[in-house]
């Protein structure tokens, strides 16, 4: 069971997740190009594996003009 940190809303859920960090997203219903995902601490691409993962943070992408 892996600990999700979601940055926008301030809440962490735990979720059963095998496979790349981009599926878990779409399961989540959260759009790729706006969070930075943090797995064990460290800044992970979208088809990085997460299924061994204990802890991911969705940051929120924050842009400025």
């Amino acid at each position: 069971m892996m600990r999700i940190f979601l940055q926008k809303e301030q809440k962490t859920v735990e979720r059963e997740w095998n496979g790349a960090a981009r599926g878990l997203l779409r399961e989540l219903g959260i759009n790729p190009e706006v969070v930075l995902i943090v797995k064990d601490g460290r800044l992970i691409t979208l088809d990085d594996d997460i299924s061994d993962a204990k802890e991911i943070e969705l940051l929120s992408v924050v842009s400025g003009g």
